[in-house]
């Protein structure tokens, strides 16, 4: 089946290799024989298996991350996707590429990203955030660090900071902050999600929207006020 891929790509039956290539992955063929494929023409049916194999391509993170910088969108999209699940807090560098991402050109690539950050641990972004911090300190990813640290430990503060976040100057902060409007920690806060719904930016208004209609982890709820640590 890899053999097909590298000969004939995503034309290849239709997609039917490569999902039946996924079903062997998951039965335990070993992940390592999925770097063959990223290579032309087979980039994007690896892209696609490990976006899909999660957590279990965690050997594969550089490959995957080099994806990030492809020229097709839909490849940059399933190697973030697939860094969301497969990082943790010793691959910063990795985590940066993902919120690096807020950044990309094709406002799908964006809202991947955006929907990553979501989700992702909280130490795993931190991560990200203090690789970013120190090797581009004077990109407005650098700021990230401190303004997550603020909403993580001075939740009294998140409001003024996601208000800061939200109305900057610049669209990749503003993504950043939406992010951080509508991430269920424990729990998400309807009033945070109403900024970013109150953005004059349309793509901002768009996340907080379809934050609300999309089903939420089994970890989140929603409440109309924060609640306070008693642990």
């Amino acid at each position: 089946m890899i053999d097909a891929l590298l000969r004939n790509g995503p034309e290849a039956a239709d997609g039917k290799i490569a999902n039946d290539l996924l079903s062997e992955f998951w039965r335990g063929y070993p992940i390592e024989n999925l770097r063959r494929l990223f290579v032309p023409p087979a980039r994007g049916d690896a892209a696609f298996l490990v976006s899909e194999l999660g957590e279990k391509a965690r050997p594969l993170i550089s490959e995957i991350a080099e994806l990030v910088s492809d020229e097709r969108p839909r490849i940059r999209g399933d190697a973030i996707r697939a860094l969301s699940m497969c990082t943790t807090w010793e691959d910063g560098w990795a985590v940066g590429k993902i919120v690096m991402a807020l950044g990309d050109p094709h406002d799908g690539v964006r809202r991947t990203a955006t929907d990553a950050l979501r989700y992702m641990e909280s130490e795993t972004l931190q991560a990200g955030f203090e690789y970013l911090h120190e090797n581009l300190p004077n990109s407005a990813y650098a700021r990230f660090k401190s303004a997550f640290l603020m909403l993580e430990r001075r939740p009294e503060q998140a409001a003024v900071t996601l208000q800061r976040l939200l109305t900057a100057d610049d669209a990749i902060t503003r993504s950043f902050g939406a992010a951080m409007a509508v991430r269920p920690r424990r729990f998400i806060d309807a009033p945070f999600v109403a900024l970013a719904e109150a953005s004059s930016d349309p793509e901002i208004r768009k996340i907080a929207r379809e934050a609300k209609e999309h089903s939420l982890p089994p970890w989140a709820i929603w409440t109309d006020s924060r609640l306070t640590k008693s642990d």
